[in-house]
């Protein structure tokens, strides 16, 4: 994970003022769950955070460990200590620690299907860029996958060779045991097959290996990267991907758009399709069974408003 070596270098620190063992392994037992978070949910390094980011995990916490308010506010120090250490301004107060609700999903938490439209236009079009030009291919398929299959940027940067099957034009990946098959249309699939053409052999990740799918560019030397540690191509990272889309999305004139409003219009349109709550939640890697409330909030909403029009 990416955000682990924040935690590493702030355990050794403890460790180097004389905490004992078991304090240092309860530190890492409240920090862990944090830095997974960051990583699963976010997709953001911890250099990058905010207050928002902070309180949206205790909101999360609460959810899943309904913990008292003492190991609430435990944690809430916990973890402003640990954001303190690192220079980074997101502390959060201990007043969280107080019931209270997650903010709803609102319409600009989504992507509109004409603001996806004017997106994948403008990412299909070259700009004189060598850079980017060479990469239209590729990204058009990353941005397929967050709006139309709702992976994360972390699950697009953890897809190997041997998830991928084009002749079938499906992505198989394991989740606790199970496998989950994912159909890509036609035109997803031959985005992935043009992107894979434009990567140079002797770097070109091998079918039916662990090597990484989407390979990191270069963008000084318009080439794609090698690992020789690894003695593989090298992994494009969860956060370049949060930053292609970002950069696409100011090039297209849009409003600040993120890959979670393009996974959130997925998840809403899997439930407006009336697909079953538990295979929503298997299709998109969400844990928790009140994952898809604010879904559910504002697809009501929006049914009660069609109603009113139609009276």
């Amino acid at each position: 994970m990416e955000n682990d070596f924040y935690l590493n270098c702030y355990i050794e620190k403890l460790e180097e003022t004389g905490k004992k063992p078991g304090t240092l392994n309860q530190y890492r037992s409240v920090l862990q769950p944090f830095i997974s978070w960051l990583d699963v949910y976010v997709e953001e390094e911890l250099s990058s955070i905010n207050d928002a980011h902070v309180t949206d995990y205790i909101e999360h916490f609460i959810k899943k460990k309904k913990p008292s308010v003492a190991t609430i506010k435990q944690h809430i120090s916990a973890i402003n200590r640990f954001l303190v250490f690192h220079h980074i301004n997101a502390a959060v107060s201990t007043e969280l620690a107080k019931p209270h609700k997650t903010s709803p999903l609102e319409q600009q938490d989504f992507i509109s299907e004409q603001e996806m439209t004017i997106l994948l236009e403008s990412m299909g079009q070259p700009i004189d860029s060598a850079a980017r030009d060479k990469l239209i291919s590729r990204n058009l398929a990353i941005v397929h996958f967050v709006r139309y299959k709702g992976f994360r940027p972390s699950e697009i940067s953890s897809i190997n060779m041997d998830m991928v099957n084009l002749v079938h034009s499906i992505i198989e990946s394991k989740r606790d045991g199970q496998k989950v098959q994912y159909q890509l249309s036609g035109m997803h699939a031959q985005y992935i097959k043009d992107y894979l053409r434009t990567i140079d052999p002797t770097k070109k990740p091998k079918w039916r290996s662990n090597e990484p799918l989407f390979v990191s560019f270069n963008n000084r030397s318009h080439s794609f990267q090698y690992d020789y540690e690894c003695e593989q191509p090298k992994r494009l990272s969860a956060r370049s991907i949060q930053e292609m889309i970002k950069d696409e999305v100011q090039l297209a004139g849009l409003r600040k758009l993120s890959a979670k409003h393009l996974r959130n219009s997925c998840i809403l349109e899997h439930l407006k399709g009336g697909q079953p709550e538990k295979e929503i939640r298997q299709t998109f890697r969400l844990t928790h069974r009140s994952a898809l409330y604010r879904y559910k909030q504002y697809r009501e909403s929006i049914l009660s408003q069609d109603d009113g029009i139609k009276k």
